[in-house]
């Protein structure tokens, strides 16, 4: 195993994570999961959970999205070589049947909202650096010319 499987405080492996069996409010096993997906800044976005039968969806692949889930170890693992971990999702299984199918028009619908939202936060970061500039630069000519007048001053003072 890899030192990328290390599991300390606030570290997880995603490669372990992978098959995790995952589990409802109740605490009732209700699949597994089947990927970790990330967003443009490597954060996790939503896991996609793999139901099997025990919902009554025949095996679809859900997606869970970050926020509504937490990742444990499991009980009883806590070597290096034995990691293992459990997600707890903050469903009742009704709830659970009513997220959203993991499925190519999740991800084009997915993708495309969250390139939108990225090109809006690129948009508004360079307004904000732009007035930050301009003020920054407005700020330190009139401190500049208020350092000139004292100066005048101090020298018309002294003389």
């Amino acid at each position: 195993m890899s030192l990328s499987a290390v599991a300390a405080g606030g570290l997880y492996s995603m490669d372990e994570l992978k098959d995790a069996d995952v589990f409802d409010s109740t605490g009732q096993e209700i699949g597994e999961v089947e990927d970790v997906l990330m967003s443009n800044d490597m954060s996790v976005h939503s896991l996609v959970i793999e139901t099997g039968e025990l919902l009554g969806l025949g095996g679809n692949e859900v997606v869970v999205e970050r926020g509504t889930f937490t990742v444990v170890r499991a009980s009883g693992n806590r070597g290096f070589d034995d990691i293992e971990y459990e997600v707890h999702v903050e469903m009742t299984q009704e709830e659970l049947k009513k997220l959203p199918t993991y499925d190519e028009d999740w991800w084009n619908q997915t993708s495309q909202s969250l390139q939108q939202a990225w090109e809006n936060t690129k948009e508004i970061s360079e307004s904000a650096w732009e007035s930050t500039k301009q003020a920054t630069s407005s700020a330190w000519y009139n401190v500049k010319q208020g350092a000139e007048e004292m100066g005048d001053e101090a020298e018309q003072a002294t003389e």
